[in-house]
C-alpha cells in the first residue's frame, strides 16, 4: 500500500473509480424522476431503472469474460466507450425506447466496470496487498456515489430540469475514460514489484 499510494496509477484509478460512481448513483437516484418528467408514467418509469439493473446482470458477466481473454484494463476501455455514448445519448432521449436504449447500453457498460475493477486493480498492482488497495479505490468510489445524486438534485431544484445534471455526468465519463486508457502497470523505477 505503501508503495501504491505513491503512484499516479493509484491515483488515476481512485479519480476514475470515483467519477465512475458519481454517475452510477446519479443515474439509479434520478433516471425515474427524469423520465417521469418527460411524461413517462412512474410504472413505465420505474421499468428503465429495472432495465439498467437486468443489463448491469448481463454486462458483468459478458465484460467479466471478456476482460479474461483481452485484459481487464482494455476490457474496462470498452465499457467506457459504451458508457459514454450511452450517457451524450440520454441528452437526446425523450421517448421511453430511447429511454430503455440508453438503459440498455448504461447498464451493460457499469456493471462491466464493477466486475473488471478488481481485476484492474491486480493487474496494476499485483496480488500481496490487493485487498487493501482495492478497498481504498472503492472506497473513493463512495466520495464520488455521494456526491453526484445530490448534485444532480440541486441543479434539478434550480433549473427544473435534468439535462445540465446528465451533461455533467457525461463530461465525468468521458475523463474516466481518459484516465482508465492512460493506465498501465506500476512495474519498474518507484513501482511495485511482487
Amino acid at each position: 500500500l505503501q508503495e501504491a499510494i505513491h503512484t499516479r496509477q493509484f491515483w488515476m484509478l481512485c479519480g476514475m473509480y470515483l467519477l465512475l460512481l458519481f454517475c452510477v448513483q446519479t443515474m439509479i437516484v434520478h433516471i425515474v424522476p427524469h423520465a417521469i418528467a418527460l411524461g413517462v408514467s412512474a410504472a413505465r418509469a420505474a421499468t428503465v431503472l429495472a432495465a439498467i439493473g437486468g443489463a448491469s446482470i448481463v454486462g458483468r458477466v459478458v465484460m467479466g469474460s471478456i476482460g479474461d481473454r483481452i485484459g481487464s484494463r482494455l476490457a474496462m476501455t470498452i465499457c467506457f466507450v459504451i458508457l459514454v455514448i450511452a450517457l451524450f445519448w440520454l441528452q437526446a432521449a425523450e421517448e421511453l425506447w430511447m429511454l430503455y436504449l440508453f438503459a440498455i447500453m448504461y447498464g451493460f457498460a457499469h456493471g462491466g466496470v464493477f466486475a473488471l475493477i478488481s481485476p484492474v486493480v491486480a493487474e496494476l498492482f499485483g496480488l500481496s496487498s490487493h485487498g487493501v488497495i482495492f478497498g481504498i479505490v472503492n472506497f473513493s468510489s463512495a466520495i464520488g456515489g455521494a456526491t453526484g445524486p445530490v448534485l444532480a438534485g440541486r441543479i434539478f431544484d434550480v433549473s427544473g430540469s435534468y439535462n445540465q445534471a446528465f451533461l455533467i455526468c457525461a463530461i465525468a465519463s468521458v475523463v474516466a475514460l481518459i484516465l482508465i486508457s492512460l493506465l498501465r502497470p506500476a512495474w519498474g523505477k518507484g513501482g511495485i514489484n511482487d
